[in-house]
C-alpha cells in the first residue's frame, strides 16, 4: 500500500522554512521530531520528580 500524501511544513518566525519532499527528508524530520518529543517528556519527568523532592524536603523541614 503506498503511503498517503500529506504535507508538512515547519515555519519557525518566517525565518526558517521546511519544506520536506523527499522520503529521506521526511524520514530526518520524523528523527528530529521524535528526538525532540522525547526530550520534551524526559524534562517534564525530570521536572516532576524534581518538584516532588523539593516539596518532600520541605516538608521534613517544617515537621523538624
Amino acid at each position: 500500500m503506498p503511503l498517503v500524501a500529506h504535507h508538512v511544513e515547519i515555519n519557525l518566525f518566517d525565518l526558517i522554512v521546511i519544506e520536506p519532499e523527499t522520503m529521506p527528508e521526511h524520514a530526518v524530520l520524523a528523527a528530529v521530531s521524535a528526538v525532540l518529543v522525547a526530550l520534551v517528556c524526559y524534562g517534564a519527568r525530570a521536572a516532576t520528580r524534581d518538584m516532588r523532592s523539593w516539596l518532600e524536603r520541605r516538608r521534613d523541614t517544617a515537621a523538624a
